[in-house]
């Protein structure tokens, strides 16, 4: 199990941050799309849970991935997630 943890920077000049991240490393454009699920109730939302599913598109692949993420275990947000390596969806389980 990972622990999501993030820093973040909000950025004046994407341009000059953008231009100076290419002279250290080779660029590579992803396209995230992002849906996010819970129970009519939204007691995923209410109880600090998330199920999301995640396609990512790059100019040579797409990739899929669900995850599921716990609560914030940590004053930074921080949460648990959980992304099983293939998936197949199946009625009979439940989460």
């Amino acid at each position: 199990m990972a622990v999501e943890a993030e820093l973040k920077a909000r950025v004046n000049d994407p341009e000059v941050v953008r231009a100076r991240l290419r002279e250290r490393a080779d660029e590579q454009v992803q396209i995230y799309r992002d849906r996010y699920f819970d129970w009519p109730t939204g007691d995923l939302d209410q109880r600090g849970y998330e199920a999301r599913l995640r396609v990512v598109e790059t100019d040579s692949a797409t990739t899929t991935v669900l995850t599921f993420k716990e609560p914030p275990v940590h004053e930074s947000g921080s949460k648990p997630e959980h992304e099983p390596r293939s998936t197949t969806a199946n009625r009979s389980q439940r989460y």
